[in-house]
């Protein structure tokens, strides 16, 4: 009691600090950081952050991809137009064409045609079903890693459609001059057509042969020193259906972190049973605990 008379009220009672040993909070303190009680979390953390930025440095890789096959669709679609209204023009009676002139010219622009539809339709798929595999793929980062080298395997081959869709367009317009025009016409326009064919075909080759990196000496964004990280799969996935561990003939484990081999989730059914017949057993030893001989009497 207090010399008023009036009781003093009751301080409230303060929650338990959390362990922390005194070297680690004396470092703490000093750094003005809070101090790291378990060093597995804060492993995990630093695994975690690199391989975040690792992601981030691959997505970098597929919008690259994904933007050089959409300039490539937006090209050859418009070159696909062009030859397509070629096919439809019908062809003069007079003067009279040379039919192995009709027969080039009607099979080099169905050519071009078709190739530009292939790097059309092959960017298309690629640039689709590439960026999906690498975002919602199970295998986390081994199908983000997959998707990267599907686009880039890919690239050279629907450049070389592209390219050559436009070399055998110009060679086809070619052949429609001699159709449509006279010959001394023709001629005439041939030269220039010519060169500006053989002009391509040298700057693609030298631009290619001095930009092109060989796979070889180029840099990917991939670190082959967090590999063994790359088989944590959707953690979700796997233990709600039971597929998380797995088997790899060439790396061993994969799917989520396999710290506890043996462990297998249970239903709540099963866990309810589990712990009834616990306590049904506890009780059994409490029992032959208190009849047994070491019972006193006072």
């Amino acid at each position: 009691l207090k010399p008023s008379g009036q009781r003093r009220r009751p301080t409230p009672a303060r929650a338990a600090a959390p362990f922390e040993p005194s070297g680690c909070r004396g470092l703490a303190e000093a750094s003005g950081r809070p101090a790291v009680t378990m060093l597995h979390v804060a492993k995990n953390n630093l695994v975690t952050g690199f391989s975040k930025k690792q992601v981030e440095i691959r997505q970098l890789e597929v919008d690259w991809y994904c933007e050089n096959y959409g300039t490539i669709t937006g090209q050859a679609a418009m070159l696909a137009g062009f030859a397509f209204s070629q096919l439809t023009t019908p062809i003069p009676d007079e003067p009279m064409p040379i039919f192995s002139v009709e027969l080039a010219y009607l099979f080099l622009t169905a050519t071009a045609v078709g190739l530009e539809l292939s790097a059309i339709l092959l960017s298309t798929f690629l640039s689709t079903w590439g960026p999906s595999l690498a975002l919602r793929g199970r295998l986390g980062a081994e199908d983000l890693h997959r998707a990267v080298a599907t686009l880039r395997d890919w690239q050279p081959l629907v450049f070389f459609l592209f390219m050559f869709g436009w070399v055998v367009f110009f060679v086809s317009n070619i052949f429609q001059v001699w159709i449509y025009f006279r010959r001394h016409v023709a001629l005439v326009v041939t030269i220039p057509f010519g060169c500006f064919i053989l002009a391509v075909i040298w700057y693609t080759f030298d631009i290619t042969m001095s930009l092109r990196i060989d796979e070889a000496q180029s840099v990917e964004g991939k670190i082959e020193h967090f590999r063994a990280y790359e088989h944590i799969a959707d953690l979700d996935h796997s233990l709600t259906t039971y597929q998380g561990i797995g088997t790899d003939d060439e790396e061993g484990m994969h799917g989520h972190c396999p710290l506890h081999e043996t462990f297998v989730p249970a239903l709540a059914s099963e866990r309810n049973s589990s712990r009834a017949s616990e306590r049904q057993s506890g009780a059994v030893d409490n029992g032959r605990y208190l009849q047994g001989p070491h019972t006193r009497t006072y």
